[in-house]
């Protein structure tokens, strides 16, 4: 059973290191409000695990002036991608 995992802590908050345990291929990570500053710190994302999905909420990188090349494994989703994310994965769990 896939979990959509819901990060809004900023790097500067700590290591994934509890998260990255929790997390499983075929999961999928949502960063949002400060979780987007990940994006700037692409190396502390190099733990996560094979075959999990990641994502950048949209309104989230341009609140915070946040832009640049994405991590490969990464997409950007909107709101409405948000939904969509959660209808698609059997839970959620927050991280906030």
């Amino acid at each position: 059973m896939s979990c959509l995992h819901l990060l809004n802590k900023s790097p500067s908050a700590g290591p994934l290191d509890e998260l990255c345990k929790a997390l499983a291929s075929g999961d999928g990570l949502l960063l949002l409000e400060d979780g987007a500053y990940f994006l700037n710190r692409p190396e502390e994302l190099a733990g996560l695990p094979q075959g999990l999905s990641l994502y950048f909420l949209t309104e989230d990188l341009l609140a915070r002036g946040l832009s640049g090349p994405l991590p490969a494994n990464a997409a950007t989703v909107d709101y409405d991608g948000f939904v969509a994310l959660c209808a698609s994965h059997h839970k959620t769990a927050s991280w906030f």
